[in-house]
């Protein structure tokens, strides 16, 4: 089954890319409900489930949280701004009007449970537990490791924003995830589950937002009832490597290119400064900036500022001799 969504003229001009940590939030604990679906970050699991005993209104929602089917849309407001601050989108959670609350909930298994028999009667009261739970919860398993996170993040947007300039739609789609295909303005979702809401998607003139995350992997989402934006969510590139220790140089790979810039090549699987790769590799800013001089021109490595920061991260190329 696929959710198909219907893109003319006005909602292709629309298309954004943003982040959003309170998504990262929620699906950080879908990982922690479920590991095994989000096998990629076991590393992350086995330090992270000691560190919720003391957050408050948890089991409201972990309930929330429970079908893996649907999660209520109220969580997951679609990031309004390229890097929505957590308090704004806590916000937003905090203000979801008392009906759309219930008309939530009642679709879930849980539905008839006291923690969401309690939000149900009483939104305005369960919303501020759910977002004090959900502050709790991203001061814990995400606000860690969020520098690197959003490192991840935005260089994944910085390389889609550069396939939909220099190829439109049918680039960036794909390129985006094994579910997704594009055809004649038409971006169909083929889902390996079934879909909460399968009948096509119709934005309405509103523009729809490209969400990379970390912890969705290896799933794509659709926001399949928008209220004004679209969403779809997929997993960034780097993911894989995010909690591992840095792969050996191989030895035909150092005496190719030498172990410094075999290293460099290594260690960029995931984003990182010239400052990052120094520390890693023990070896000065200035000889990494003048490898990955030499690592760029042979168009194994892109770069990419982002605002103060200029990130580098491999490109397919540097990928397939990589691997």
């Amino acid at each position: 089954m696929a959710t198909v969504i219907r893109m003319g003229g006005a909602e292709m001009a629309r298309v954004r890319f943003a982040l959003s940590p309170v998504y990262e939030t929620v699906m950080a604990l879908d990982t922690l409900l479920r590991p095994g679906v989000h096998a990629v970050h076991l590393p992350w699991v086995d330090q992270a489930k000691w560190l919720l005993e003391d957050v408050p209104h948890l089991r409201l929602l972990m309930d929330l949280l429970h079908d893996d089917t649907v999660k209520p849309s109220f969580l997951l407001p679609p990031p309004d701004a390229r890097l929505p601050d957590l308090e704004h989108e806590l916000r937003r959670i905090g203000s979801t009007p008392s009906s759309r609350v219930r008309a939530e909930i009642a679709g879930l298994h849980r539905a008839r449970l006291g923690p969401l028999r309690q939000l149900a009667a009483d939104p305005r009261s369960g919303l501020r537990a759910v977002v004090e739970a959900l502050r709790a919860c991203h001061a814990e398993l995400v606000a860690p490791h969020w520098t690197r996170l959003r490192r991840v993040l935005e260089a994944d947007i910085t390389y889609r924003a550069g396939l939909l300039a220099a190829g439109g739609a049918e680039r960036l789609f794909a390129d985006l995830h094994d579910e997704v295909r594009w055809s004649d303005g038409e971006l169909s979702v083929h889902h390996r589950r079934p879909p909460y809401a399968p009948e096509p998607l119709t934005l309405r003139g509103h523009g729809l937002v490209l969400c990379p995350s970390v912890f969705c992997w290896p799933r794509v989402a659709v926001g399949t009832r928008p209220v004004a934006d679209g969403t779809l969510r997929y997993p960034a590139r780097g993911v894989a490597a995010l909690w591992h220790e840095p792969e050996p140089v191989p030895d035909a790979l150092a005496a190719l290119l030498g172990r410094t810039r075999a290293a460099l090549l290594v260690a960029l699987a995931q984003p990182a400064t010239t400052g990052d790769l120094a520390a890693r590799l023990d070896v000065t800013p200035a000889a990494v900036s003048q490898h990955l001089n030499v690592l760029r021109a042979a168009c194994l490595v892109s770069s990419q500022r982002d605002g103060r920061v200029v990130l580098h991260l491999r490109t397919a190329r540097g990928d397939n001799l990589a691997s």
